[in-house]
């Protein structure tokens, strides 16, 4: 079995840091094996791919090779991308940076085990399911709308500035991109045509939430029914063009009760299909774009995720509103 580590230096604050880790790495190789262990510091966004592609092309064929993205989500996203493709590749994330909300599936508390390289290189593997999006995997969720707009808006800001400050400040920065995507008078009650695994759901939303994993934007639990082994999307549609409603409604929205309003709708898919007269504005694990139309599919048991022994995806559904239980 090999094992290739990909950190993300921009997910600490310091080389001290990142220097730290990658001795934490290479303790846990014993002499003489220090050829199964290989680390990669990447330099910039999908640096990793091509370098994924080919540590696993130079492997013996049919052995096992590891990835651990050390960062946040879009390291993870860099890997996903880069082992996808090879039977023999299984993938984890090691948590550092700003927003690890995939690796939170197993839990809030999950944090420490998954940094302590120990507890890996051994772990048991299972399958779980991916979001495809034409030649792009991922492995948590999508927006398009409001929050993909957000995510515009806040990504250029977050890679101009010192490493320090934008830790210090994300939660501020994305608030003002929040309150500026909000006034963009073209995304709030767009209209979308829409077509979830054949049936037709089109109509005005101001964000449309697709979700692989329960978690999103550091751990707010905007979709407490997504479950990433069980075949399926969650779709959650915001249906209004209230600004209030919006704002109202968040506390909420981010501890899964988004039951509590009617404008929210809930829907379970395999393949969603989306297109509208003006651009989409895309979120994909923290990746963001415009596009015209996307099409996007879930792939039962993509890929074999590993992680610590007796650890599996929490099921959030408990922490929902019930409505009827509500009404009683």
């Amino acid at each position: 079995m090999k094992h290739l580590f990909i950190i993300n230096p921009h997910s600490f604050i310091t080389n001290d840091s990142v220097k730290q880790v990658s001795r934490e790495i290479r303790a846990c190789f014993p002499s003489g094996s220090e050829h199964d262990c290989e680390i990669y510091i990447s330099r910039y966004t999908r640096d990793a791919i091509s370098v994924i592609h080919r540590y696993i092309k130079g492997v013996s064929p049919g052995e096992t090779v590891r990835v651990y993205a050390v960062g946040g989500g879009g390291t993870l996203f860099d890997c996903l991308n880069g082992m996808v493709d090879f039977p023999n590749a299984e993938l984890t994330c090691v948590p550092y940076g700003n927003a690890y909300d995939f690796a939170l599936t197993f839990g809030k508390d999950s944090v420490p085990a998954f940094r302590n390289i120990k507890n890996l290189i051994n772990a048991p593997s299972r399958p779980v399911d991916i979001i495809n999006y034409g030649a792009n995997y991922a492995m948590n969720e999508a927006n398009i709308g409001l929050i993909g707009q957000v995510v515009i808006f806040a990504n250029p800001i977050l890679r101009s500035i010192d490493k320090r400050i934008a830790r210090r400040f994300v939660r501020l920065i994305y608030n003002i991109s929040a309150l500026r995507a909000l006034f963009t008078k073209e995304i709030i009650g767009q209209h979308y045509t829409i077509l979830m695994d054949g049936e037709d759901e089109s109509g005005c939303y101001s964000n449309i939430h697709i979700s692989n994993g329960a978690l999103t934007g550091s751990g707010m639990l905007a979709s407490p029914y997504a479950v990433p082994d069980d075949g399926k999307l969650d779709v959650l549609f915001a249906c209004t063009d209230s600004k209030l409603d919006i704002i109202r409604s968040m506390p909420n929205y981010e501890k899964g009760l988004f039951e509590k309003y009617k404008f929210y709708k809930h829907k379970r898919c395999q393949t969603i299909e989306v297109k509208s007269d003006c651009p989409l504005r895309v979120e994909l694990d923290g990746e963001s774009f415009y596009a015209q139309d996307i099409k996007l599919e879930i792939i039962p048991g993509g890929i074999r995720y590993f992680a610590p022994e007796g650890m599996g995806f929490l099921n959030y559904s408990h922490r929902a509103y019930r409505k009827k239980e509500a009404a009683k």
